[in-house]
């Protein structure tokens, strides 16, 4: 028969069955350190100026743009206009799990809130996503107004797929402070006529523009072919994304190669094996031939790297009162118990404490990370008796 007093209270199993779940690498997961250090190995060849920071987490040519900045730091937040949008793209990462008129970002749903937010984190740079944020342009353009004009020091950028901008917001959007407006051209064919009609439009209007598309190794000879075209628009920065296959959006019922990845964090992703080869690929061709358009390496160690910032931004606003910010992502607190009934949460601080009034209890040290929403699940990862 079991001591009733070594009994484990149920949170503290739900813990160690979450913990378990965490550790479970798949047999054939992609060793994502090995592939990422062998391409940044032949990036370093090929293009010997190519920019390399953050131990290969950051890889660039040419300069980035301030978004792109905000984002690797993690003091990013992106804010969702609507979820609908006016295309079906396979490789779309945008969540399908949110009604379509869903309006806001892991910070809130209003621009009081979201900024009630993020004065208490580090936020620097803000975009507006979708779905298409155009469907709407009005809305779209008094939420750019309504935070350009509370926090005129932030940095504010667009994404859209092109086909609905015209001047008349375009203009509008420029007037009201926006730094930065990124175009899918792979949403359109990389060069439909309307959306390079609206491109050269928006250079006219704002500050910034850039190209931001997955990698699609199927679409290369489009992608490298398309290159000058952009440029002569004007266009000043291209983003290009490692090609992932995400669950839970369209993506991931898109066809092409792919590997499954764990990730430090728990969470299973594919990524096409093939992809940041094309980045390097794009990347050699506006070396070789001088094209003045910066390129930024958007692969699964740079979003590994947003998603710690955004972690640690979050990490005030949900941690416990009895829970401790280790390192930029890690919450850590005790679990104190006796038997099935008997137990509470503490700080790591008061251990002697606890020992000294609580001698028959048993304790465990118990972590997790910073979760990526305000209200998104604890993922318990580290346990540890005393």
């Amino acid at each position: 028969m079991t001591d009733a007093s070594q009994a484990v209270p149920p949170p503290l199993k739900e813990i160690y069955a979450s913990i378990n779940l965490y550790r479970r690498e798949p047999p054939n997961a992609l060793d994502l350190k090995e592939t990422w250090e062998k391409y940044v190995n032949q990036l370093r060849t090929q293009i010997p100026d190519v920019n390399i920071e953050a131990e290969g987490e950051i890889v660039h040519w040419g300069e980035l743009s301030p978004g792109c900045q905000a984002c690797k730091a993690g003091s990013w937040d992106c804010i969702f206009m609507t979820m609908k949008c006016n295309l079906n793209c396979e490789f779309c990462y945008s969540p399908q799990t949110l009604r379509e008129d869903y309006i806001g970002s892991v910070f809130g749903t209003t621009p009081e809130q979201i900024a009630e937010n993020h004065a208490r984190t580090a936020i620097t740079g803000i975009s507006f996503s979708g779905g298409e944020p155009f469907l709407d342009p009005q809305k779209l353009i008094s939420w750019v107004a309504w935070f350009k004009e509370h926090f005129p020091e932030k940095y504010f950028w667009v994404y859209t797929n092109g086909l609905l901008p015209d001047e008349c917001s375009l203009s509008q959007l420029g007037e009201a402070g926006l730094d930065e407006i990124r175009f899918n051209m792979a949403a359109s064919g990389y060069t439909h006529p309307l959306v390079m009609d609206h491109l050269a439009q928006a250079v006219r209007c704002i500050p910034n523009v850039t190209v931001e598309i997955p990698a699609v190794p199927e679409y290369e000879t489009k992608l490298l072919s398309s290159l000058n075209s952009w440029v002569e628009q004007g266009v000043k920065f291209l983003n290009l994304h490692e090609l992932m296959y995400e669950p839970g959006t369209r993506s991931a019922g898109m066809h092409g190669k792919r590997r499954p990845v764990f990730l430090p964090d728990g969470h299973f992703v594919e990524i096409n094996p093939e992809s940041r080869f094309l980045t390097l690929k794009v990347m050699k061709k506006v070396w070789e031939e001088n094209l003045p358009l910066a390129v930024n390496d958007c692969s699964v160690q740079g979003k590994l790297r947003q998603l710690r910032g955004r972690r640690r931004n979050l990490a005030p606003l949900v941690k416990a009162p009895y829970e401790q910010l280790v390192g930029d992502t890690r919450l850590e607190s005790c679990c104190v118990y006796r038997n099935g009934q008997d137990y509470f949460f503490c700080s790591v601080d008061s251990i002697p404490e606890i020992r000294f009034r609580y001698p028959d209890h048993k304790i465990v040290k118990i972590s997790r990370e910073a979760p990526l929403s305000l209200d998104g699940k604890r993922r318990w990862i580290a346990c540890e008796e005393y």
